[in-house]
């Protein structure tokens, strides 16, 4: 049966009123499903018990199902969602202070195959639908504790979402919009490994969303062995990230997953400040959190705080704006593909 989240509301207006019932009760269903989020047709009290049974005969309320998941000491939670295929797919809340951050994927798996990150490990299987994506906030909404609600929306889960516009872009309309999830566009980021050309069409979408850029190296030649499918030349991509910034006014974020020994030194701290250059800008560092699987065959290992601090005051002392992720989840398979790479494995 097909889930009512990837149907649009016109869609669902006209199942209601073509199993008997008004258009208000269409407006409530579709309430209940973007506004309170339920999961099932019963708790839909103020529609007729005769509509929710015909609907539950034809439709699911979502495709996916909560399959695992991991709580962190830190209060992070990750889950791993069954979809209708068989495939899984992950998706991250992150509790800090008032806030609490959703990170969300767009496909199964992933293929930029950076060498650090376990998304990639298995590929990319497919990309997700819009529904499947929207899914992830509903059902991560629902794990949460009464009176916490989801403040920041992240897309750098499981995927490269610049290939797979074509969901992306509905879902956010979906989640942004007033009359679905209603989370603010300024709340809303999404994160690249470098696709120029894919990068204009975002900037070209309404409403503006902020924008994160992979980088993790500015010269070409590291950045290929850290990404191996990197193709654009590094130039290219800050120059679409520039655009950006001069088209929406969105400050556009770095982030460099720092690796000991491997991107971490005075040499590659110089390189960032010279290419990024002076447009407004934030390098977001992020220390690896090392997954043990890559850690093992790779030789790979997270970088020890002093060379984090140093790195930082390098890059501030050339003038960029700079933040420092601390390490969250990590007692608890949080780095990104990591419960689903462990699952997999097990199986």
């Amino acid at each position: 049966m097909r889930a009512l989240t990837e149907s649009t509301d016109a869609a669902v207006l006209a199942a209601v009123q073509e199993l008997g019932g008004q258009p208000f009760q269409g407006r409530q269903v579709l309430q209940w499903i973007w506004k309170h989020g339920v999961g099932d047709f019963a708790a839909m009290t103020n529609v007729p018990a005769r509509l929710r049974t015909a609907l539950a005969e034809r439709f699911t309320l979502r495709g996916t199902k909560v399959q695992k998941v991991d709580d962190a000491d830190c209060g992070t939670k990750k889950l791993l969602l069954a979809l209708p295929d068989g495939e899984s797919v992950e998706c991250v809340l992150i509790p800090d202070g008032d806030r609490t951050t959703l990170c969300v994927s767009t496909q199964v798996g992933c293929p930029v195959a950076c060498v650090f990150c376990a998304s990639g490990m298995f590929g990319v299987r497919r990309n997700l639908t819009a529904g499947e994506i929207v899914e992830q906030v509903l059902v991560a909404r629902g794990e949460l504790p009464p009176g916490r609600a989801i403040t920041n929306l992240v897309v750098m889960g499981m995927g490269e979402p610049m290939l797979n516009l074509d969901a992306l872009l509905p879902a956010l309309q979906r989640i942004h919009d007033p009359n679905g999830i209603g989370m603010g566009a300024r709340r809303i980021t999404v994160s690249t490994s470098g696709y120029p050309r894919q990068m204009e069409r975002f900037a070209a979408a309404d409403p503006s969303y902020n924008l994160a850029v992979s980088l993790h190296a500015a010269d070409d030649t590291l950045r290929r062995q850290l990404v191996p499918t990197a193709v654009a030349p590094v130039r290219d991509i800050i120059a679409a990230a520039h655009r950006y910034f001069g088209q929406k006014g969105r400050e556009v974020t770095y982030e460099v997953v720092l690796l000991e020994g491997r991107n971490d030194r005075p040499e590659d701290a110089e390189a960032l400040v010279e290419t990024i250059g002076a447009l407004p800008s934030t390098v977001n560092l992020i220390p690896w959190n090392p997954v043990e699987e890559i850690a093992a065959a790779k030789g790979l290992r997270r970088p020890r705080p002093e060379r984090v601090d140093a790195f930082a005051d390098f890059l501030r002392n050339g003038g960029l704006k700079v933040t420092v992720r601390r390490q969250r989840g990590a007692d608890r398979s949080a780095a990104c593909g990591q419960l689903r790479l462990r699952t997999l494995g097990a199986n």
